[in-house]
């Protein structure tokens, strides 16, 4: 074997023990039914999972709901609403909680949890793939692949 492959097999094989990440199709960002929100812009989106806006515009708290750091839909979510991947969000809200300016959204460990989040809350918010959504949800938002 010549150097140069012995040099790189470290790397390869690390590649290759790596978990692979299937991307999701389109995700939805989905409120509680009863909460009486039917629709809502990207950047209305984008100010409830910053914190910067508590309330729907129809004045009701909006209780948004996040994915524990490592999931994957948690990382192609923002990159799809904001185009900035984990470490820039996660620095992002680092920067809020240590201010005190925010504090962090609630984060559950699976889209099933987000889903039960949702529905037990009255103006619950949070994403999952589209396919999930079902009648206790509005569709708010979609974010293509």
């Amino acid at each position: 074997m010549s150097r140069r492959f012995l040099r790189l097999l470290p790397l390869l094989l690390s590649l290759g023990a790596a978990p692979s990440v299937q991307a999701t199709g389109s995700l939805a960002v989905v409120v509680n039914a009863r909460c009486g929100v039917a629709v809502m812009s990207r950047n209305e989106v984008i100010n409830i999972f910053f914190g910067r806006y508590r309330q729907f515009f129809n004045g009701r708290e909006a209780q948004p709901v996040d994915l524990v750091d490592g999931h994957p839909v948690r990382g192609q979510f923002y990159r799809r609403l904001v185009g900035k991947d984990l470490a820039d969000i996660n620095a992002y809200w680092s920067r809020q909680v240590f201010s005190g300016r925010m504090q962090a959204l609630n984060k559950v460990a699976s889209p099933d949890e987000v889903m039960k989040w949702v529905a037990a809350n009255p103006c619950g918010i949070g994403f999952i793939e589209l396919t999930k959504a079902d009648a206790r949800f509005n569709i708010v938002y979609e974010l293509a692949p």
